[in-house]
């Protein structure tokens, strides 16, 4: 799945305010996938990642683009190289720093691997720290220093493009049929071959079911004969079409934490491959299996459970992971901060000529969770400009 999708958003309504937006493409997303502001302008990386030495030798190759095109602010997501290249850019060209899904905290440096190492880093470098959930807010605040920082609850902008298609998805939902796979966690490539025997042998015990499998990462090399009859390999595909086959499975396979918020929101049931888990630990609908473990009969035991539960309506989209105004209060609370930051010259004058600009480099994923039922009533309190969010058992974060 690009991850353009979780912070297009971001980049449009900053552009729609007036601010000048570049993306900086590091050509791992799929042309498509950029619709955008007429105002926000795509910058392709030059740099090729075949012909680096390795990927530290590919991040500070990015990060010298990102440091010479960059203005006042680059903003990153998640917490892949691609974010990690953009927080390097903008600490090496003296530019603010914001970070969307801050806070977020397996506490095992290898599970996952870089990625726990990246997000520590990047925190810690940030100016504007956006966190999706109060647990989010509470790692940051136990992991890392956020004195003269400014962060923030917001929820997490995957789930943006949910609520905005839910009358669409709404008929997906109806009668939901089969599993969903989608696997492709770097750590658990020392684990592909149990993972591909496990699950050969869980498709085989139910032929009845049919399972998709997205052809990307452990499953790249596969083919849906590898598995079975009732197996079908899916390609890349358009987002809102991820979606909707999401929506109308019984159960996803994962191991992704962005399904993970995704498949909560929506209410479907998770069964995710991790060892460790920042989201989803106290979200009812999520079984976690350690892939060391997967050969192991609990695998079998879960999908048979999930698959003989009587089809319902799932209600309402659950608000756990946020409730689709995520973009719309980031780029608020940029804008807020540019204007707290207007250059001044050496006398303290402020000088209106120059333009604010920001950089948007959007990989990767999101992570955490909580109770369901995240926030009713949303709001920005303007003098201490932090999100609060209202409801009961809903994150806050006061001032």
């Amino acid at each position: 799945m690009p991850d353009i999708i979780k912070s297009i958003d971001v980049a449009r309504e900053l552009a729609t305010n007036g601010l000048s937006v570049s993306i900086y493409d590091t050509l791992q997303n799929r042309s498509d996938e950029f619709e955008r502001h007429r105002d926000v302008r795509i910058i392709r990386s030059s740099v090729v990642r075949a012909e680096c030495r390795d990927d530290l030798d590919w991040v500070a190759s990015c990060a010298g683009e990102i440091a010479e095109l960059c203005g006042d602010l680059v903003v990153v997501q998640g917490d892949t190289y691609s974010a990690l290249a953009g927080a390097h850019g903008a600490v090496r060209a003296g530019a603010a720093l914001a970070h969307i899904e801050a806070g977020l905290r397996s506490h095992d440096p290898l599970s996952p691997f870089p990625e726990e190492m990246n997000r520590v880093f990047i925190d810690t470098q940030s100016d504007l720290l956006f966190c999706a959930t109060r647990t989010d807010l509470d790692d940051l605040c136990a992991t890392a220093s956020v004195v003269d920082k400014k962060s923030f609850v917001v929820g997490n902008t995957v789930c943006d493009p949910i609520f905005q298609h839910r009358d669409h998805l709404a008929s997906a939902a109806t009668r939901p049929n089969g599993v969903l796979v989608s696997l492709h966690r770097r750590e658990n490539y020392r684990h592909r071959e149990q993972i591909l025997k496990s699950l050969s042998r869980l498709i085989a015990s139910f032929p009845e079911t049919e399972f998709r499998l997205l052809k990307r990462g452990l499953l790249a090399t596969s083919e849906a004969a590898d598995f079975g009859v009732n197996a079908t390999m899916i390609g890349l595909t358009e987002h809102l079409h991820f979606l909707e086959m999401l929506t109308g499975s019984q159960i996803v396979i994962c191991d992704s934490g962005g399904i993970l918020e995704e498949a909560v929101t929506l209410g479907v049931p998770v069964v995710c491959l991790r060892r460790t888990l920042e989201r989803g630990r106290l979200v009812e609908g999520v079984d976690c299996i350690d892939p060391a473990a997967v050969e192991g009969p609990q695998l079998p035991l879960m999908i048979e459970r999930l698959l003989s539960r009587q089809h319902a309506d799932r209600g309402p989209l659950r608000e756990t992971f946020g409730d689709g105004q995520s973009a719309k209060r980031i780029a608020t609370l940029i804008l807020d901060h540019l204007n707290d930051s207007i250059v001044r010259d050496e006398g303290g004058r402020t000088d209106p000529d120059r333009g604010q600009q920001g950089v948007l480099v959007p990989f990767t994923r999101s992570r955490s969770a909580e109770n369901p039922g995240l926030a009713k009533e949303l709001r920005t309190d303007q003098r201490s400009r932090r999100f609060t969010a209202t409801a009961s058992g809903a994150d806050v974060c006061d001032s």
